[in-house]
């Protein structure tokens, strides 16, 4: 089953989303997200937690 992760999700004001079936490229792309555009670091575990499954 697909996840999907989006920047709403957490809070913030940006369009970022991605839709993968894999829990591990969900979890890189979305990191390196907030790291480059929002300068956060978030945990494997809270992106996993604001995932949707789709």
């Amino acid at each position: 089953m697909a996840k999907q992760f989006e920047c709403k999700s957490a809070g913030m004001d940006c369009p970022f989303m991605l839709r993968t079936e894999s829990d591990d490229e969900l979890v890189s792309f979305s990191q390196q997200h907030a790291k480059k555009t929002h300068n956060k670091d978030v945990s494997r575990q809270d992106i996993l937690k604001m995932a949707k499954n789709v």
